[in-house]
């Protein structure tokens, strides 16, 4: 019976008499409907079901959890969206991330489409949300998706510090570095004064348009955490401490202590200042080699920040 049962809720559907446990969710950005409509991609089935586009990433210990790259011609120009496709089609996957949205509050791709907007609004950069959507059956996440607009010319900071900074002449290197290290330093402190703790601020989840440090943009913040100020003076360590875990591959001490200067506003570091930074060195320290492996695993991409490998077609309003 359950092997019945996960075979229809892989197509999106469910058992004649059990679809009442069915609920479905899509939530599209006004200015996208019409295009979502007439590409087949309004729908959570419809997602399931389309063949645009080309995979661009994949989990290999998930089943089916990917990234695709939608290219779609429309009014004579082409437009890109990125489309990231979860799917939970074992109990025991939900069962694991029971609190993290598969089973109880919200749902990790509608997380992470609220907490971009909520940054959005606050003035940051974020990629052009264009919608979300999952399925749920009694209550468990089985499908969830979440559609981006390509950001122009984007390259990720991964690859920029991994790749990128080391085929320049070493002036351009390190004056891009300085850039780098003031807009990352900058925007964080602006997180952190909005109570907003990333949670998971790699390298991986930031990106630059058209190789301008100052055009940073955040992405992939599913795990976000809104804190009032007196917990977020506590929590800013592990958002500083995942950043500074991989530093150390392309940055010195002195440009990582840079970094805290501007974060925190500072000249000279203060006694409480110099114990932040203790305390997001040890922090640090524990998470190195997971966060070093993770920028290794980063994703290839060409001279403009595009994977190498894509195509095909899909389009906005």
């Amino acid at each position: 019976m359950s092997n019945r049962i996960w075979a229809y809720l892989k197509q999106g559907t469910a058992p004649n008499g059990l679809g009442w446990l069915n609920t479905r969710r899509v939530v599209i950005n006004p200015g996208y409907r019409e295009l979502l409509k007439a590409a087949g991609l309004d729908t959570i089935q419809g997602v399931l079901a389309s063949k645009l586009g080309d995979v661009i990433s994949s989990d290999p210990k998930q089943e089916k959890n990917l990234v695709k790259r939608i290219e779609i011609t429309c009014e004579g120009k082409p437009r890109v969206f990125y489309l990231k496709l979860y799917w939970n089609h074992q109990y025991e996957n939900i069962r694991v991330r029971a609190f993290r949205g598969s089973l109880v509050g919200r749902s990790m791709v509608r997380a992470e489409y609220e907490n971009l907007e909520k940054l959005a609004g606050w003035g940051f950069r974020v990629p052009r949300l264009v919608a979300y959507g999952d399925h749920r059956f009694a209550g468990g996440v089985i499908h969830a998706f979440i559609i981006t607009e390509e950001i122009p010319r984007a390259m990720g900071v991964d690859y920029l510090v991994h790749e990128w900074f080391g085929q320049q002449s070493r002036a351009v290197r390190e004056q891009q570095k300085a850039e780098l290290v003031r807009a990352v330093a900058t925007a964080v402190r602006r997180m952190h004064d909005h109570g907003f703790e990333h949670h998971d601020l790699f390298l991986r989840n930031m990106m630059v348009s058209g190789q301008d440090m100052s055009k940073l943009y955040m992405m992939d913040a599913p795990r976000a955490h809104y804190w009032p100020q007196f917990m977020m003076r506590k929590r800013r360590a592990v958002d500083l401490a995942s950043l500074d875990a991989a530093a150390t591959q392309v940055f010195t001490r002195s440009q990582r202590m840079r970094f805290m200067h501007i974060y925190l506003g500072r000249d000279r570091l203060s006694g409480k200042d110099k114990q932040l930074v203790r305390q997001v060195l040890k922090r640090a320290e524990l998470m190195r080699g997971r966060q070093i492996k993770r920028l290794e695993r980063s994703i290839a991409v060409d001279e403009d920040g595009k994977p190498d490998s894509l195509s095909n077609q899909g389009c906005s309003d």
